[in-house]
């Protein structure tokens, strides 16, 4: 095993739907209504219905391919990794519709009441600069988190929030996203390779003590200047049974996939993670779980741009 990174047809679906670029939901709109239980069907439904009604921009988006439902039928929390693009804005508007339209798969078949809530790390600088510093968002389902310089003097509380949210995955509470770029992702110039972060795999790695596996989804972003597309990639997933790490072949059969890593998965559906023939013990899997998301999610940011380019830039509501 190769790639270790380390920092340094549904009728429901229609393939293109659309967002809008502004702002996630004004406090106005919230604030002075009574909010539900967040643990209802109606706190899913309340979100949904706020959001689909400022979708009005173009998105390309692969759901009729089945991934999404596919998403919404299997009960266990996941992880959403996404990729930044130098449009960091679209970025976070591309994530708030995907969640909106979980959202509204999730209440069309019936589950909004047991299905797991979502969780986005947010740079809390963001969330800071808001009337009600960030308050609805959070319960929305923002997570704040210290990034930049403020992550290094803020490391300890950091890990802290991360902590707790790995406990909810692990108690299949919620699905969380996260650009696992972080902050470093304004450095355009680097290649993902020394961007990529750490923490989701050592979430993962925490994961995987408690529980048979977990499922790891990456969402493709690309844009241009009037449109968006988001890619939905086929699922990561990761297990560990005698001490010995596995992971599926996710996106090893898309044209855009690195030739290096397809090449270590062959034939096979599920494979043994190992170094030079040699299974990857405990305290040096962390690396080896992110050059794999690395790859996959690369491989996701190619086909949205494909998407992007072939798209007919029509406009669907949520």
């Amino acid at each position: 095993m190769v790639l270790p990174v380390s920092i340094s047809e549904n009728k429901n679906y229609t393939q293109r739907q659309s967002f809008k670029g502004s702002a996630f939901v004004t406090e106005k709109t919230i604030g002075a209504l009574k909010k539900p239980d967040v643990n209802s069907a109606d706190y899913i439904k309340f979100i949904y219905q706020r959001l689909k009604k400022v979708c009005n921009e173009v998105v390309e988006i692969n759901v009729e391919t089945n991934k999404l439902q596919n998403i919404v039928n299997n009960p266990e929390s996941r992880i959403f990794i996404m990729n930044h693009t130098k449009n960091q804005g679209k970025d976070i508007n591309a994530a708030k519709f995907f969640n909106t339209l979980l959202y509204r798969e999730y209440l069309y078949q019936s589950k909004a009441e047991v299905c797991p809530r979502s969780r986005i790390l947010t740079n809390i600088g963001i969330l800071n600069r808001r009337k009600d510093k960030g308050e609805e968002l959070k319960w929305m389902g923002a997570v704040p988190i210290k990034a930049g310089l403020e992550a290094k003097s803020n490391k300890n509380e950091n890990a802290v929030t991360l902590k707790h949210l790995t406990k909810d995955i692990i108690d299949g509470k919620i699905n969380l996203f996260l650009f696992p770029e972080g902050a470093l992702a304004a450095l355009t110039f680097l290649p993902l390779n020394f961007k990529f972060q750490p923490g989701v795999s050592a979430i993962i790695k925490r994961v995987l003590e408690e529980r048979d596996c977990i499922r790891v989804s990456p969402l493709g972003f690309a844009h241009n200047k009037k449109e968006s597309a988001i890619h939905i990639g086929e699922e990561i997933v990761f297990s560990k049974t005698d001490d010995k790490y596995y992971v599926t072949r996710g996106n090893a059969d898309s044209k855009y996939f690195d030739k290096q890593l397809r090449g270590f998965y062959g034939e096979k559906e599920k494979v043994l993670i190992t170094d030079n023939g040699s299974a990857v013990e405990t305290p040096k899997i962390v690396p080896f779980i992110s050059g794999i998301l690395m790859k996959n999610m690369e491989c996701c940011a190619i086909e949205a741009k494909n998407d992007l380019k072939n798209s007919k830039g029509e406009i669907f509501k949520l």
